[in-house]
């Protein structure tokens, strides 16, 4: 579990983020620099972990590499969207699934972002097409802000696709924090019905997980870990209503020499590498 910093102290150290990561950011805005950001198996950490959903147990999460990040302001930026059908560049989890990539989900009609290049999400055996897709209020664009407190907040129109056409996407809304989550109950249990599942994997409703954001591998580039929870839609053809949550951790290009959020885990989850020493990141209230 990540535990992130509340106090006095605390506020000041996000002043101090967003401060340094102002400038940085400035200095892409200005020349009109892009950045990229990737998460997989040798990241610092690994990818990450997905809870559920439902009954479903923890998993390596997919990996990822997000390119062309483009700084709409020194504290925002956005990853455009791209699709060239197929002509690619195709993505990962298309690459992996599907003989002759074209740049849309299984509907044939929903065009995915290829600046977000995702592979795929494995769950039960089962190979799962996820996707930053072009059908929502973001318009396939990934947007993303650093807050006062030095939270970085992060959101999208994400989708899950189990190849079988129309009624196997699963568009599900996506918002991550380097701040803190609250897994939430099963959408049948807040609305009062029967048949929820309340746990997502080894969660269950009420439990936190927190992020960070910094430079932890200390290699002068932001790093950190993202945080997520929400519900699988109701009408998802797959465990409607149950909640998921997940731990992603990155990396980017980014040069960072600020103040870190957050802190490490005490111990280095069995998911990921173990071939790097466990930091040590000093909490400075003490």
């Amino acid at each position: 579990m990540i535990t992130r910093i509340f106090s006095s102290k605390g506020r000041y150290l996000g002043k101090i983020v967003k401060s340094v990561l102002g400038a940085t950011c400035f200095l892409y805005l200005t020349q009109g620099l892009a950045a990229t950001m990737y998460s997989n198996e040798d990241s610092y950490m690994g990818a990450g972990i997905f809870y559920g959903p439902g009954n479903i147990d923890d998993t390596v999460l997919f990996g990822v590499v997000i390119r062309n990040i483009a700084f709409s302001s020194p504290m925002s930026y956005v990853t455009p969207f791209v699709n060239n059908g197929e002509g690619g560049p195709s993505i990962c989890g298309e690459r992996q699934l599907e003989d002759k990539p074209d740049g849309l989900l299984s509907d044939g009609v929903t065009k995915v972002n290829e600046n977000v290049d995702v592979c795929a999400l494995e769950l039960n055996d089962m190979k799962i097409l996820a996707a930053i897709v072009d059908s929502g209020p973001h318009q396939g664009q990934q947007i993303a802000t650093t807050t006062n407190s030095g939270d970085m907040i992060m959101t999208m129109d994400f989708a899950l696709d189990l190849q079988i056409g129309k009624g196997g996407v699963i568009k599900v809304p996506f918002y991550g924090t380097t701040g803190e989550v609250t897994l939430p109950t099963s959408l049948q249990t807040q609305l009062g019905i029967e048949g929820g599942i309340d746990k997502a994997g080894s969660l269950v409703p009420g439990d936190k997980l927190k992020g960070r954001l910094g430079d932890y591998d200390s290699d002068g580039m932001l790093d950190g870990a993202i945080v997520v929870a929400g519900n699988m839609p109701l009408n998802s053809v797959f465990l409607p209503g149950a909640p998921y949550a997940l731990i992603r951790y990155f990396e980017t290009d980014i040069p960072y020499s600020g103040a870190m959020v957050g802190r490490l885990p005490n111990h280095r989850e069995s998911y990921g590498k173990n071939d790097k020493p466990i930091l040590t990141v000093v909490d400075p209230d003490l």
